[in-house]
């Protein structure tokens, strides 16, 4: 009994919307949005007039242009599944190596902060393997005391005394990336503070591993590091880009002094140089469609660089240049 009349004082307010609607909006025809699809805006001329002119002009697509299917935009929220974590600089790995989509990182938001460098300075140490150690960021020079800046909007997720990194701070950025300055001498932020680019976050030291007073600095995709020379000028330091397109092959590494030409875990091939041609060893499912995928670039430009057509049967075992 008791569900019945909730039922009925449901009812009665359906009815109050309605009628509330139909004199506030006369015109309203509610035979039209019967069903959900309805409401779905497919055309531009269902967007009032003042709406398009408040967009930026290179943000509207002409007839020709399209973004391709492959590249996916993902909030950095849903990016880390709302995770949080103020305790590792990396909580557990992930191999993105294997990664077939291609997620685009977006530099230019105008809703946004533009990118500053933390501290421009003398280049000291690239990206990769020292030895039989992996140096997963860059180094640059600075004295005790400088001030050391966020390099993107964000907040701070880890900010204290870790390891090797000695005083370091990690911030999560609302492009997707994650930036790491370490060997601090003091921070100027708290942990789960937004920060803008350009704000002062630390002072530069030597604390932890550290022979001379420099500024340890990392980029990181869900706690992966990758070259941030990939995206910034260190003569310059300043972005080579307003995007950056993240892909399975930015998550290599190679030794140096091997082999020219380094196998890939899923047994493509791949140079050690990112300046080298690149090739990918084709296997068991492979189509020009999944190694564009996977390698950033497009059918056209596999099939313009060997030699193919779209049609062409792909031989497994066959090397494929994709760079």
């Amino acid at each position: 009994m008791s569900i019945c009349c909730k039922y009925r004082s449901l009812s009665k307010l359906a009815y109050i919307l309605v009628f509330i609607l139909w004199i506030c909006y006369p015109g309203y025809s509610f035979s039209q949005q019967s069903q959900a699809d309805s409401l779905l805006i497919n055309d531009h001329d269902e967007i009032e007039a003042d709406e398009l002119d408040l967009l930026p002009s290179d943000s509207l697509i002409g007839e020709n242009e399209f973004l391709p299917g492959d590249i996916i935009f993902i909030p950095s929220d849903i990016l880390y599944n709302n995770s949080w974590d103020n305790t590792y600089v990396r909580k557990t790995r992930t191999d993105l190596t294997q990664m077939e989509d291609t997620v685009m990182i977006v530099f230019n938001n105008p809703s946004e902060s533009p990118f500053v460098f933390p501290r421009p300075g003398r280049f000291l140490s690239p990206y990769g393997y020292r030895g039989r150690r992996f140096h997963a960021g860059v180094d640059t020079k600075l004295e005790q005391g400088d001030t050391v800046v966020a390099a993107f909007d964000g907040k701070v997720r880890l900010a204290k005394r870790y390891k090797g990194y000695g005083l370091v701070m990690v911030i999560r950025h609302f492009n997707g990336l994650e930036t790491v300055y370490a060997h601090l001498s003091k921070m100027l932020v708290n942990v789960n503070q937004d920060v803008k680019a350009g704000d002062p976050v630390g002072l530069g030291g030597r604390t932890g591993r550290a022979t001379t007073t420099h500024l340890h600095f990392e980029t990181r995709f869900l706690g992966e590091p990758f070259d941030p020379g990939t995206f910034i000028d260190f003569e310059s330091f300043r972005l080579k880009s307003d995007t950056l397109m993240i892909t399975g092959p930015l998550f290599e590494r190679h030794r140096p002094g091997h082999a020219k030409v380094a196998r890939h875990a899923n047994g493509g091939v791949i140079s050690a140089n990112p300046t080298d041609v690149l090739y990918h060893k084709v296997k068991k499912g492979d189509t020009l469609g999944r190694i564009a995928k996977r390698y950033g670039t497009t059918v056209e430009a596999l099939c313009r660089m060997n030699k193919l057509s779209r049609k062409s049967i792909l031989r497994v075992g066959r090397h494929i240049q994709v760079r």
